[in-house]
């Protein structure tokens, strides 16, 4: 329920926030785990895309969405069709994050080459498993044989930080000026009890939670093979994201 409640609130939102000048953004980033979470998850690396409202206060207002996964491995592993045959091919499985806030700034020197700005963000969070069949007869494995999400949990979040906002006027002279801009930030996101997995285990730190098994079934002989994919953590959700991207301000 507060999910929807959340999604709710950035549709109703959103028309209100782009019907006039917008910045659009897109970021990379790396996350960090902090906290529980570093012992037992990897960093993340993602893309942000964003829309926001500037307003003539140094005040902006806007809607973020972003990905990132965390974890990827890929295993050869036999699998046997509808129909009997039987060939090897690769087994993936992704850990994956996605992000959707409701974001808001305060610029320090509003208008400058070179604006320093505090930040906040509310919003939600998901951790998502996948594990993904390829099909051996495709060469760039872009229709697997099956795909499903074996791992899957959410929780509020929401996130405090700083950054800096760089004109392209500020290093190359002929471009126009408030139009591009270079943007670093650094934030710390925080949320509720999450659920999510790793590929790997570390036998020095806490025992996971439960283990992960991905089941094959042999149609000619019904027998089952499980094959082991990931390991189940819980934690409070707790990161240190870095960011560098770029702002376009469209007139």
């Amino acid at each position: 329920m507060k999910r929807i409640k959340i999604l709710l609130l950035f549709i109703l939102a959103g028309p209100s926030l782009f019907a006039q000048t917008m910045e659009l953004e897109s970021d990379l980033f790396l996350s960090h785990p902090t906290g529980m979470m570093a012992k037992n998850m990897n960093n993340a690396f993602g893309v942000t895309l964003g829309m926001s409202r500037h307003f003539n206060s140094p005040f902006s207002l806007g809607l973020e969405l972003n990905f990132g996964n965390y974890g990827y491995e890929t295993s050869r592993q036999e699998y046997t069709f509808s129909d009997g045959s039987v060939t090897e091919t690769d087994v993936n499985v992704g850990n994956n994050i996605f992000n959707l806030f409701l974001t808001g700034k305060h610029f320090l020197r509003n208008n400058k080459n070179i604006n320093p700005y505090l930040s906040g963000k509310l919003g939600w969070s998901w951790f998502t498993t996948n594990l993904t069949i390829e099909d051996p007869a495709d060469a760039f494995s872009c229709h697997p044989i099956e795909s499903e999400i074996i791992s899957r949990d959410n929780t509020y979040s929401f996130s405090g930080g700083a950054g800096l906002r760089v004109d392209f006027n500020a290093l190359f002279p002929k471009t126009e000026i408030q139009r591009f801009f270079f943007d670093f930030s650094v934030h710390a996101l925080h949320g509720g009890i999450v659920k999510y997995m790793n590929v790997e285990m570390d036998p020095s730190q806490p025992m996971p939670d439960q283990d992960v098994m991905a089941r094959f079934i042999n149609t000619q002989s019904q027998v089952i093979h499980e094959h082991h994919v990931g390991y189940v953590y819980s934690s409070v959700l707790s990161m240190v994201e870095y960011r560098i991207g770029v702002i376009y301000r469209p007139y």
